[in-house]
């Protein structure tokens, strides 16, 4: 082989050393470089999955503590009674009637009826309502009004229509004990609900 090289020209000796460094190197990487190369390139793709993976679950944990202060808001309402509570939506409903009659009565006022509204529900929470229709004089009336937006549980009237009574031969009856004229009032009363077998 020595002797074949040894005739020919030394640009073709050289043209064929390089040639076969060149395929000694092309076997080699095809052999070794590329098969590691490629396994570099799963493992940064599994690596870059994996991070992804994290990055959900570490914005998940982010938002435990917002989680948890919220049931905790929500437990300190129901502590201090912000929410009418039962274990079932009638009792709840029965709960708020008689909440409503018992404002009425500490009032002065005289319930007429009491009906209940639809349920309503604003942003996830559930609101139960119900119409309170009473009679008494101005104070008794502003003194229910008060009542009703003042205290616990929370409670809004989102509707309300006060009305003279229908007169008797031209005059309207008054209440003997304010010496006022005695009126109708009607309110529609809304609360938010906490019922175990809510939705």
């Amino acid at each position: 082989m020595k002797l074949l090289l040894a005739h020919r020209p030394l640009w073709m000796r050289r043209s064929l050393f390089i040639a076969a460094h060149v395929l000694t190197l092309l076997v080699f990487y095809l052999i070794v470089i590329a098969p590691i190369r490629d396994f570099l390139d799963a493992r940064a793709g599994d690596l870059a999955e994996r991070r992804s993976t994290l990055a959900r679950y570490a914005a998940v944990s982010e938002q435990e503590a917002a989680v948890r202060a919220f049931a905790k808001q929500v437990a300190e309402s129901n502590a201090r009674g912000e929410l009418i509570v039962g274990a079932t939506t009638g009792i709840v409903d029965a709960n708020l009637q008689a909440h409503l009659k018992s404002l009425a009565e500490g009032a002065k006022v005289s319930v007429r009826s009491i009906q209940m509204l639809p349920p309503k529900n604003l942003r996830g929470a559930t609101l139960v309502g119900a119409r309170l229709n009473v009679a008494g004089a101005i104070q008794p009336l502003n003194e229910l009004t008060r009542a009703l937006e003042g205290g616990a549980p929370l409670l809004l009237v989102t509707a309300a229509a006060i009305r003279s009574q229908t007169a008797f031969w031209g005059m309207a009856p008054l209440d003997v004990a304010q010496g006022e004229p005695m009126l109708d009032a009607e309110f529609d009363i809304y609360g938010g609900a906490l019922a175990k077998d809510h939705p």
